[in-house]
């Protein structure tokens, strides 16, 4: 009989995008260009992204360093261009809001590419967040993955395992923030061509397949 799963109880979900160009844009940003950028992301974005949600890192002390961010607070994300890459990342990422962040932020990449007459190497997503503990703890849960005997760590108060393949990871970890909670982060590589609701797709099996081994589900 298949096991009946409880509803994860997530909290503080964090999404981070991550994508270099296959060329720096070095000579556009010393061109003096930047503001080709700038345009780019108001037209693309309105209205979540307004004058005032533009800003740049005046202290940059190298050219790692170097950004302009685009702040959408309706959506609770952040973009940042810099000379090497972009990085977008989003707090509370729950999944209703999904249709809404996959259509701006797809917006926000084809902007950018076209802004910078530059194209993508690979996508890089990671999604994180917190469990809260329901009527079985989760320490009794997480003995099924590892060998506590061999550890010499019967009397461990928790274990974490971490599981890699060729282009996705996922770690399980005791939660340093929710009481007895877990901390889960999916990790995934995409091809540079991927759109961001496919990506989504990909990316909500992840998330399941993780919470479905620790007797979880979505809804």
């Amino acid at each position: 009989m298949p096991e009946e799963l409880n509803v994860a109880d997530i909290q503080m979900p964090f999404l981070e995008y991550r994508a270099n160009y296959k060329e720096s844009i070095t000579s556009l940003w010393f061109g003096l260009r930047q503001g080709d950028i700038v345009d780019a992301f108001l037209k693309a974005l309105a209205p979540q992204l307004t004058f005032e949600g533009v800003t740049w890192n005046q202290a940059a002390k190298n050219l790692a360093e170097a950004h302009i961010s685009f702040s959408l607070p309706s959506l609770f994300s952040t973009i940042l261009v810099g000379i090497r890459g972009v990085t977008i990342s989003v707090l509370n990422a729950d999944w209703s809001r999904i249709p809404l962040l996959t259509s701006v932020l797809q917006s926000a990449v084809d902007a950018l590419k076209a802004g910078i007459q530059k194209e993508l190497e690979a996508q890089q997503i990671t999604l994180a967040f917190h469990l809260k503990p329901g009527a079985k703890a989760f320490r009794e849960r997480m003995t099924r993955f590892v060998n506590s005997k061999a550890l010499a760590s019967d009397d461990a108060k928790s274990f974490g395992v971490s599981v890699y393949y060729p282009d996705s990871a996922f770690v399980i970890d005791s939660s340093g923030v929710v009481p007895d909670g877990l901390f889960v982060k999916v990790v995934r590589t995409f091809s540079a061509q991927k759109r961001f609701e496919e990506i989504a797709t990909v990316l909500y099996k992840d998330e399941e397949a993780v919470l479905h081994r620790l007797g979880l589900k979505l809804i």
